[in-house]
């Protein structure tokens, strides 16, 4: 094991940790199209946290994947 793959290893687990805390925060948070005025700012907001959770989601699982590919291979 040498020192750079040692390095690699720490830099994509804490970058695949934060990618899953930041998705778990996106998945719990409050929603907030309730208090906006207009239906149509509640409905752009609703569609855009939507696509947020599901981009940061797959972001996190494919550097799990990469994560499991660097310690078993």
């Amino acid at each position: 094991m040498t020192t750079a793959w040692l390095m690699n290893a720490v830099g994509l687990f804490l970058t695949m940790t934060g990618a899953l805390l930041t998705f778990l925060y996106l998945r719990a948070s409050p929603r907030f199209a309730d208090k906006f005025a207009s239906p149509e700012a509640s409905r752009a907001y609703s569609k855009h946290r939507r696509l947020l959770i599901i981009v940061v989601g797959l972001l996190s699982a494919w550097l799990v994947v990469q994560y499991l590919g660097l310690i078993l291979v």
